[in-house]
Parts: C-alpha cells; sequence; structure tokens
C-alpha cells in the first residue's frame, strides 16, 4: 500500500496502484477523503450495508461494552448515535463521489475497550490529544488502487485539524494478530509513522500543513 500525496481531509488527491499488487497495469484515481458526520450518515451506512462490507460490526467492538451481545441493527444504532453527539468515527474515501472505503480513528478515549487494554496500553500522557486508526476497509473492486494509503492521509489531517497531538495505529503485521483490517505497517511508514514494538506513531507538532 502506497500512501496518496498530502491534502487535507475533504479534498482530492490522486491514489496509484500499490507496487504489490496481483493487478496489471497503472491506475491513478481521484480519491476524496472526508470525515464521516452526520449529515454523510447514508454516505457511510450504503459502503457499509454493501456486499462484502463488515456490516456484522458497524466498527463498534472498542466503542461499546458488550459488543458482542448486540445485533447488528443495535451497532448500526450505537454509531449513528455518536454521529449525533458529534463524536468522532472516521473518514470515507470517495471515487467518483461514491464511498469506497473507510478508516476508523477518534480520540483515543472515545474506544472505551482501549481503556485496560493490555494489547493496546495508552503511551501518551492523558493530557496529550491522542487519536487512534483502528480499522480500514476498501470495497474489493478497488483494492489495490492505493486508497488506504489516501485514507490514512486524510485520517491524520482530520486528527490534526481537531487538534490530536500524536496519531498511532497498530498494523496486524507488526501486532502479531490476524486482523488484517487494522493496516499493513508498510501504509504506516508510508504516511510517516514511527515503530514503537506493536505500536506505530506520529507526532503531529503545532502548525504543520502537511499530514
Amino acid at each position: 500500500m502506497t500512501a496518496a500525496a498530502s491534502r487535507p481531509a475533504g479534498s482530492s488527491a490522486m491514489a496509484t496502484r500499490s507496487p504489490g499488487s496481483r493487478d496489471k497495469g497503472p491506475v491513478r484515481v481521484d480519491v476524496d477523503v472526508r470525515p464521516v458526520t452526520a449529515e454523510s450518515w447514508d454516505d457511510f451506512a450504503r459502503l457499509f450495508e454493501a456486499k462484502g462490507s463488515p456490516h456484522y460490526c458497524w466498527c463498534t467492538p472498542f466503542r461499546v461494552r458488550g459488543n458482542s451481545d448486540l445485533t447488528s441493527v443495535e451497532k448500526k444504532d450505537v454509531t449513528r448515535r455518536l454521529l449525533r453527539a458529534a463524536t468522532p468515527i472516521g473518514v470515507l474515501a470517495y471515487v467518483d463521489g461514491e464511498p469506497v472505503g473507510w478508516c476508523s480513528i477518534a480520540p483515543r478515549e472515545s474506544y472505551v475497550r482501549l481503556e485496560r487494554s493490555r494489547t493496546m496500553p495508552r503511551v501518551t500522557p492523558p493530557e496529550t490529544p491522542t487519536w487512534t486508526v483502528l480499522c480500514f476497509f476498501v470495497v474489493r473492486s478497488r483494492r489495490g488502487q492505493g486508497i488506504t494509503g489516501a485514507l490514512l492521509d486524510g485520517a491524520v489531517r482530520y486528527a490534526r485539524q481537531r487538534g490530536a497531538r500524536v496519531v498511532e495505529g497498530y498494523p496486524f503485521d507488526s501486532a502479531g494478530v490476524s486482523s488484517t483490517h487494522r493496516g499493513h505497517s508498510s501504509a504506516f511508514a508510508a504516511a510517516g509513522f514511527h515503530q514503537d514494538g506493536k505500536r506505530w506513531f506520529r507526532e503531529l507538532a503545532r502548525g504543520q500543513s502537511q499530514p
């Protein structure tokens, strides 16, 4: 996965096919990455309800306790209530106006199950605004086209705009887990993150203009 060119969340950039993709030939797509809001709920729901999407979880496992006891409909409602409360949940990638990818990024404290996590313990001081990336999803027809990198760049920009000082993630290959939705370390490295054991992080200095 390769990172897309730098741009603010909500603006367009070109993404290119990953060098490791099994697809043949160059591909360049115009990707627009935008924060998910109550106003863009329909786009988020359309992506998650599409065939092959993570409609079974609605990206709630770390956001609510007792998640495994909830139905898919209840999980969907949890996510919608977070948006109505103006709680950040992530960003969407659009190609030709259609949502094609998702990245879960939010203030670390909004992931309630991270509070006592032993595998992803908090490293930054409580007073340091820290945002965490926990999930990526790209529709099958757009995989291998740099969408993940574009999502991560947009997610970093969104976090910075909302006051984050540190963005962190736990790529599946570094964390030693099989959950590939966490993203690969190569995407984080390309986006300027640094490795600290299982955790990858990027510090965002005040006044930075580049993601």
